[in-house]
């Protein structure tokens, strides 16, 4: 981190003059707005989502009040963040989440479906941090259907790509609620998902707090169908059905049933 910010303040005196400091992250926030007094420069901060939902020190709400324009990744971000830190409303503008081009629809990559052995499927695809502090994006609820939903599809997998602090709790929550079905393939790179989401049938994340939730972006972008969670910023990702619903995870009955009914629809129109 010291060394960004020095890099950064390198970067800044080499080709001023500035007109504007975009800091992407509030955690940055202190050093965008030395930059930017510094030079003289406008002041811009994206705001993502529990960055700002969560309480923040005073300083990094005082340095967002003093932004000349504060951009967040959703309209339920912005409201939040209208509600807790003190903005003109006008000054604080939707700039949603995109992706990569890399992220198309393609055949299904049939060598990673052998080498990672998962069968006829369906299969189920859930990429994301596996923390503690991010229980919120649903994995549970979906290991708690997988047992009902593997009766009507009985080569139906669920491949969770992600690590974290988390993972083991999760693995015996996994084997313990649907023994079997679960694969969990840890950290996998950037480069690797364009084909992971292809090989995929549906996407599955019913996330209550993603600021945006840009993997239902890079499903979906790859041909995907997608369940996201009420809650969040989610409807901006997913919206009026056309590649996917919003379901309530506290509801099994009515995740199993999204699943089944997007299963059936098929690819996503993109």
């Amino acid at each position: 981190r010291l060394g960004f910010s020095l890099s950064a303040i390198v970067a800044a005196w080499r080709f001023r003059p500035i007109d504007t400091v975009f800091c992407g992250h509030v955690f940055m926030a202190p050093l965008g707005f030395l930059l930017a007094r510094l030079f003289g420069a406008r002041y811009w901060v994206q705001a993502h989502g529990t960055d700002v939902w969560q309480d923040r020190r005073g300083l990094v709400q005082w340095l967002m009040r003093h932004a000349d324009l504060v951009t967040t990744v959703s309209r339920e971000t912005r409201r939040i963040l209208l509600a807790r830190v003190d903005l003109p409303p006008e000054r604080v503008r939707v700039l949603p989440d995109t992706v990569q081009d890399v992220f198309t629809p393609g055949p299904a990559p049939v060598a990673l479906r052998d080498r990672l052995n998962l069968g006829a499927g369906p299969i189920l695809l859930t990429v994301g941090r596996l923390a503690s502090n991010e229980r919120y994006k649903g994995h549970e609820p979906v290991f708690s259907v997988l047992a009902g939903l593997r009766r009507k599809y009985p080569d139906l997998v669920h491949v969770v790509a992600g690590d974290g602090d988390d993972r083991q709790r999760l693995e015996a929550v996994a084997a313990e609620l649907a023994p079997g079905v679960v694969r969990f393939l840890g950290f996998v790179p950037d480069a690797d998902l364009p084909d992971l989401y292809r090989l995929a049938d549906l996407y599955v994340m019913p996330s209550t707090e993603e600021g945006f939730g840009i993997v239902y972006l890079e499903a979906a972008a790859c041909g995907l169908r997608v369940i996201g969670g009420k809650g969040g910023g989610t409807a901006d990702a997913i919206p009026d059905g056309r590649v996917g619903v919003i379901v309530d995870p506290a509801d099994c009955t009515a995740l199993a049933s999204a699943i089944e009914q997007q299963l059936a629809l098929g690819r996503a129109d993109t």
